[in-house]
């Protein structure tokens, strides 16, 4: 690569004091505030000044929402845009001792950057504002538009952030050559298929629905309950729509498993490579772990319940929501259908929120605009391979799909599984050793864009 490494040390720090700013978003939008954001606009302000104040144009969307524009010296070729959001998810009340480290600290131990958005999505952010900075400080003068979009209410389901800077690109007929966001990371190894480093970039996405499940009964004293409640009805519901999942799509996992195929011992090569033949073992042994369940099906999770007032008194309704991510070749519809089926007619099945979509499209694996994001991975991470796979979550990107030619997902750092599941939950962290390699990557991707394709 031509010029110098990035820093390391000042992404660390930076990052540190990003995640000081509580950039919060609770599912209670009355809880939210903008003073955070506006508090982490001017620390990205003055501390990429480069970036923001110097050669580049920064919007405000929706008040809160940033888009910051690089100018390329030519027009003619299309922008790629680099995604991620400045919202965490909240640390779950009553949960903030198990933390080894206050979840707002920035703190290092033990060679790992502890607290509540390292992963999701502070450290990929600051990673792509370092490799702007840096490379403005090189002098490099991009041929291609570079956009930033950073996102405020991602974890709401970005309807107030993303989907207003899409549709003022749209607006302005910007039609990106790619996009990049979040959820994709190299990871040390995919127990049982290979101990070797595998980098997973997100082709698409499952799609989101909530569904509330509803019942309701006959009130009165507790002294002489019917046979039934309506939270026993409503219990008796969660309990077969659990017992009965959505059928599984061990297809979609073809072209992770070719991919994967020299890294793979020769039976399980041949497991792998022959899903026509071999899907319903494959299968069988894929959903024993509910990590790589999600890969293969639509999962359905039992999310929150209500019912009743009084310990002696009898509920009149109970309710419980659902939570599906749609696998590709399942939709809103189909998968509603399936619930209205499962649980029967003395529950009402309603969308519950606002907060949906349908599962994407498969972004392309032989395009240029591939060629150039797998290229850059493997300059950055050589002893990794570079997979396609659905991500099992959704991300702002969703509203970017029927706008760019391509939609991707990868974040530039490494994990193993204990990493992942801090996401959303306690501990999060990211490695402190990935520092100069995250900005690194997206430095070599900015570089690698400027071609004609």
């Amino acid at each position: 690569m031509v010029g110098t490494e990035p820093d390391g040390q000042a992404f660390l720090d930076h990052l540190a004091e990003a995640i000081r700013i509580r950039t919060v978003s609770y599912g209670d939008r009355d809880r939210n505030h903008p003073g955070p954001f506006y508090e982490l606009h001017a620390f990205l302000r003055d501390t990429y000044p480069l970036t923001t104040q110097k050669h580049c144009t920064v919007e405000a969307v929706n008040d809160l929402s940033l888009l910051i524009t690089w100018k390329g010296s030519d027009a003619d070729l299309h922008p790629i845009v680099l995604m991620a959001h400045m919202d965490t998810v909240p640390v779950e009340e009553g949960t903030e001792t198990d933390w080894e480290v206050d979840p707002f600290s920035g703190e290092i131990v033990d060679g790992e950057l502890w607290g509540r958005g390292t992963l999701d999505d502070k450290g990929p952010l600051i990673a792509i504002m370092e490799a702007v900075e840096h490379l403005l400080r090189e002098g490099f003068e991009p041929k291609r538009t570079v956009l930033l979009a950073f996102g405020h209410d991602e974890e709401l389901g970005g309807l107030h952030g993303a989907q207003h800077t899409a549709e003022l690109l749209r607006n302005r007929g910007v039609r990106p050559w790619f996009v990049l966001d979040e959820a994709g990371w190299v990871l040390d190894e995919i127990a049982p298929l290979t101990d070797e480093p595998v980098a997973l970039v997100a082709t698409s996405e499952k799609g989101y629905l909530d569904l509330e499940l509803s019942a309701v009964g006959v009130g009165g004293h507790s002294s002489m309950p019917p046979a039934s409640t309506a939270i026993g009805t409503l219990a008796i519901a969660l309990q077969r729509l659990e017992a009965n999942p959505l059928p599984t799509h061990i297809e979609v996992l073809k072209p992770q498993f070719a991919a994967l195929a020299s890294r793979l011992g020769p039976i399980l090569r041949l497991m792998l490579t022959n899903l026509r033949l071999t899907g319903p073992i494959v299968g069988r042994q894929l959903l024993k772990d509910p990590m790589t369940a999600a890969t293969i099906r639509t999962t359905t999770a039992v999310t929150m319940v209500s019912g009743g007032v009084k310990p002696n008194v009898l509920p009149q309704e109970a309710h419980a929501v659902v939570n599906f991510r749609l696998l590709p070749g399942d939709t809103i519809e189909s998968v509603t259908a399936h619930v209205e089926r499962v649980v029967g007619p003395d529950i009402t099945v309603q969308v519950y929120g606002d907060h949906r979509s349908e599962p994407s499209a498969f972004s392309s694996t032989t395009s240029d605009a591939w060629e150039v994001l797998s290229s850059s991975i493997e300059e950055a991470f050589p002893e990794a391979v570079v997979s396609p796979w659905v991500l099992t979550g959704a991300t702002d990107s969703r509203h970017f799909r029927d706008l760019a030619g391509d939609v991707y997902g990868f974040n530039g750092f490494t994990a193993d599984r204990e990493l992942l599941e801090g996401f959303h939950g306690t501990g999060e962290r990211i490695r402190a050793s990935d520092a100069e390699r995250a900005v690194s990557f997206f430095v070599r991707l900015i570089r690698n864009a400027q071609g004609d394709a």
